[in-house]
């Protein structure tokens, strides 16, 4: 899932801070495969993942799992590892035929796997930004537009929302539910979110 490797902040430090699942069916396959995209949007969801898909534009669960038959994707955030461990414990015990993706520290999807009897076959790694670096926005500013692998979080929105909860107009926390919306994906991590924009004002 490579719109998901430019993410910025996550530290070895903070063990199973953000992790990314996605679960996709092949594309000459999603008719094939719309009663099992059903059973991973329900089993995904039971785990209570802290984003997930269309959940930045209102939908519920109920929504989603009516859903993934028909888009092939479900992707969502978590915050908690050990949440992951039983989430793609209970995948691997239903044996849909999907690819699940994880997205995050190499040594969370490491113990992931090895606590699920899994092992990982294929790693992608972003080699960073090339060119005038100088014109980026700034790193808190960085963590936050790269959660939307789309660049749909504008560095922009991110001045404003600032701007609004120093002048008391907003909390961290409402701030971080508008900057996560337009990311349909529901890849945001709204925690993380709200925890850079306390640093921020």
């Amino acid at each position: 899932m490579t719109h998901t490797l430019n993410r910025r902040g996550l530290s070895e430090a903070r063990p199973g801070e953000e992790i990314v699942v996605l679960c996709m069916a092949q594309r000459l396959r999603k008719a094939e495969k719309a009663e099992a995209m059903q059973s991973l949007a329900r089993t995904v969801l039971k785990y209570k993942p802290d984003n997930f898909v269309g959940k930045p534009l209102g939908f519920d669960a109920e929504s989603v799992e009516a859903m993934a038959p028909y888009t092939g994707v479900v992707t969502a955030v978590f915050t908690d590892k050990e949440v992951v461990w039983k989430l793609v414990g209970d995948l691997k015990s239903q044996r849909l035929g999907v690819s699940v993706v994880l997205s995050g520290l190499f040594t969370d999807v490491r113990d992931t796997c090895k606590c699920t009897g899994l092992r990982e076959h294929t790693y992608h790694i972003s080699l960073g930004i090339f060119g005038k670096t100088d014109c980026l926005p700034g790193e808190n500013t960085l963590e936050i537009t790269t959660q939307c692998g789309h660049s749909l979080i504008s560095p922009h929105l991110v001045d404003a929302v600032v701007k609004k909860i120093r002048k008391g107009k907003m909390t961290c926390e409402q701030g971080a539910q508008m900057l996560i919306k337009p990311c349909a994906c529901g890849i945001g991590n709204p925690k993380r979110v709200e925890e850079i924009l306390r640093k921020m004002v």
